[in-house]
């Protein structure tokens, strides 16, 4: 807003508040234990929260289009056993690849289906699929054993390099960069913003509200295949129900992040955050020998104090804003001699 202070414009953005806070984490987690900050131990920490960051992404896609999608976790899951059912079977890597995140895809795009043109509730719908892709990976671990893959170049996509930076680095800045622009620039990521604030709306404007829908349900199917895909590589074995409980970490992550539940607000940078705040939680806790099970509570915690501290963000700096906008309109006080501070003619003069 023109004419607030550089603070306020910087608390302002989406995603700083959080940044912040963030920051402050890593601190604490630092004092508590000095290993935390080690190369090895980020490195770590990064490359085991990439499909955390990268389903966050995807929910955010559909949250800020009005939408939910409850089968993210599962998705992750299945992708990551079809990904290792086909080269246990000996496929090629790229047959792998295409099978992990055509999986996603493929129930991105029979979400977007029931919910755009069924009319079907994605709350039902997203809870159905979840199931579904849950029972189908039990029925796959129990067809086959999907561990030992012996693929070249397969562990290389969680753990190697590329052009000096850790493949999957590399992998979730491409795809954050794609949806940052996606989102930002595009008539596409408009028509997600417009679909979010009001459906008829949006209808009434001309946007296909079907098929913006059903796109971003099939985002984030694709987005949860690439992190199936990234999960199997770096762990080298699917178990059955791998991936439970990733969607309401993702939907907290981009709560968190500033993504707004009712839509039409957010941004891929604030879920980056989001998701990378969840990620550093989850490893502090671990290096502080934290029983797992606090992680949960402490990420619905967060869900609600996430939620909160936003809103409390946005009247500060709405607060600040509307005090410097009075300030600049005020109306110049009359002076001595009949004129005003700007040397116009008082109405005493008149």
């Amino acid at each position: 807003m023109k004419g607030t202070s550089l603070p306020t414009r910087v608390l302002g953005t989406s995603g700083v508040p959080l940044l912040i806070v963030l920051v402050a984490l890593v601190v604490i987690f630092q004092i508590l234990n000095p290993v935390f900050l080690d190369g090895n131990t980020v490195q770590n920490y990064l490359r085991n929260g990439i499909p955390i960051l990268l389903v966050t992404l995807g929910v955010s896609i559909v949250i800020i289009g009005g939408g939910i999608d409850l089968s993210v976790g599962a998705v992750v899951g299945l992708s990551a056993g079809m990904t290792m059912y086909v080269l246990v079977e000996g496929a090629p890597l790229w047959l792998g690849v295409m099978t992990g995140v055509g999986t996603g895809l493929a129930f991105g795009l029979v979400n977007g289906f029931v919910v755009a043109y069924l009319n079907m509730n994605d709350f039902i719908a997203t809870l159905a699929t979840l199931n579904i892709g849950a029972g189908l990976l039990v029925v796959l671990s129990q067809a086959r054993l999907l561990q030992g893959v012996t693929t070249p170049g397969f562990p290389d996509l969680a753990r190697g390099t590329t052009l000096g930076i850790p493949t999957p680095f590399l992998i979730t800045g491409i795809i954050f960069v794609l949806v940052q622009l996606l989102l930002a620039k595009s008539v596409f990521g408009r028509r997600v913003y417009a679909l979010g604030v009001s459906a008829q709306a949006a209808s009434v404007a001309g946007v296909d509200v079907r098929r913006v829908r059903m796109a971003t349900f099939a985002l984030s199917g694709l987005l949860a295949g690439v992190a199936g895909v990234l999960f199997a590589s770096r762990m080298g074995a699917v178990q059955a129900f791998l991936g439970t409980g990733f969607e309401f970490i993702a939907i907290a992550g981009a709560v968190i992040g500033g993504v707004s539940l009712a839509g039409g607000r957010g941004t891929a940078w604030a879920a980056l955050v989001g998701g990378l705040f969840l990620a550093t939680l989850q490893q502090g806790l671990r290096l502080n020998n934290v029983d797992p099970v606090y992680f949960s509570v402490l990420t619905a915690l967060c869900v609600v104090l996430g939620v909160v501290f936003d809103r409390q963000v946005h009247r500060f700096v709405a607060r600040m804003g509307l005090s410097k906008t009075a300030a600049a309109h005020a109306i110049p006080r009359t002076v001595a001699h009949g004129r005003s501070e700007l040397g116009e003619p008082s109405g005493k003069g008149a």
